[in-house]
């Protein structure tokens, strides 16, 4: 009996595999080709986004096995369609979405208790998994050790109460119990090169030479919990997302599911202070509301936003001018506002798209956490 003639896919590389059906013996192999199997690579541990990235940079060799040529983009599009099809990387799919929702579990645990103790053997039971499986689990998904990673949300923290509030070092230690004073100075001034002083005089300016000012009025609306299925950008190991591969899965999502019809909002939640974290270690997630009854697939994480009070910023112009906007909320609102952050994330939502819209005209409204001050 001849088996299924549909073509078949290399399991690790992606390329059709040349089977000649009328000779095929129990000893002919129609999982890998001949390169893969040469070299070993069928065993070799890299991910389906690093193999994606290579085959845009040598796309002259899928035209030397296979004779088709495709344009860097068009293969990583081609790839990008197939490889999530083919048996081995559904299973690795499968499995690295179960560990980077227990990444996510143990962040998210790392974010209220971000100056509670914070060691090994809490974050691996928190993650369900052991010590070393963690370590290990953790440096794959978030490109850092998870000491590295504590100690820089810590300090951006710290960072961050300093250029926002006029609180005194003295009274910030109180309230996060940190170590001491001198410990703060000393690993403040190792990982952002100035001193604490140094530091806010530095970001005492909302508008630095050569940034125009930003002076926008929010609206302070209490806004009802939203559920939205979120990708997050983050660095890994062998490749950096951008927003636009993020949102081209986001808007594939909108489209095969019918969500533009539902009135959901394209967003995107900051995990950190787009002014104190470096651009590669700023956590993202971009997304999009959906209903309560609405299944999130395979690939995608659910994200409930916290009902409560939120200064909203309405801005319209070039997504990347928002960062004086942030400038100006952070470092000459906030402080004179009468109000202080509350601990759930600022977010984004759009309300209009570069594909349908002018440039100038693009509108972004910011949703910033608030409570009153004391």
């Amino acid at each position: 009996m001849i088996p299924d003639k549909k073509t078949k896919y290399c399991q690790t590389c992606g390329i059709p595999l040349d089977i000649d059906y009328n000779n095929l013996g129990e000893d002919v192999n129609v999982e890998y080709c001949d390169y893969c199997l040469k070299h070993g690579v069928k065993g070799y541990d890299f991910s389906m986004d690093y193999l994606i990235y290579l085959w845009g940079l040598f796309p002259e060799e899928y035209y030397k096995e296979v004779g088709i040529y495709y344009t860097s983009l068009e293969i990583r599009e081609v790839m990008s369609r197939r490889l999530p099809q083919i048996k081995r990387w559904k299973q690795k799919i499968n499995t690295a979405h179960i560990l980077y929702e227990l990444i996510i579990r143990v962040q998210e645990y790392i974010n209220r208790h971000l100056f509670d103790d914070l060691s090994l053997d809490v974050l691996s039971q928190t993650a369900g998994i052991s010590k070393y499986h963690f370590r290990r689990v953790f440096k794959a998904v978030c490109g850092e050790n998870i000491g590295l990673y504590i100690q820089r949300l810590r300090l951006e923290y710290i960072a961050f109460k300093l250029i926002s509030t006029n609180i005194s070092v003295s009274e910030l230690l109180c309230q996060i119990n940190y170590q001491n004073k001198h410990t703060l100075s000393r690993a403040f001034k190792n990982y952002f090169k100035c001193t604490i002083p140094e530091f806010r005089k530095q970001n005492s300016n909302a508008n630095p030479e050569g940034m125009y000012p930003v002076q926008i009025v929010p609206c302070i609306e209490k806004v009802a919990s939203v559920r939205i299925a979120c990708l997050k950008l983050e660095w890994t190991e062998h490749l950096n997302h951008d927003f636009s591969v993020l949102w081209k899965q986001v808007l594939r999502l909108a489209e095969n599911c019918g969500l533009h019809s539902c009135s959901c909002k394209y967003i995107s939640l900051t995990l950190d202070c787009p002014l104190i974290s470096s651009e590669e270690q700023t956590r993202f997630m971009v997304g999009i509301t959906v209903p309560k009854s609405f299944d999130i697939p395979n690939g995608f994480s659910v994200y409930e936003i916290e009902a409560g009070e939120y200064a909203v910023f309405q801005f319209k112009g070039l997504y990347h001018e928002l960062n004086r906007v942030y400038r100006y909320i952070y470092l000459d609102w906030l402080p004179t506002s009468g109000y202080t952050l509350r601990e759930p994330y600022t977010f984004e939502t759009y309300l209009n798209t570069p594909e349908k819209t002018p440039l100038s005209e693009l509108r972004t409204d910011i949703y910033i956490p608030i409570m009153q001050k004391n």
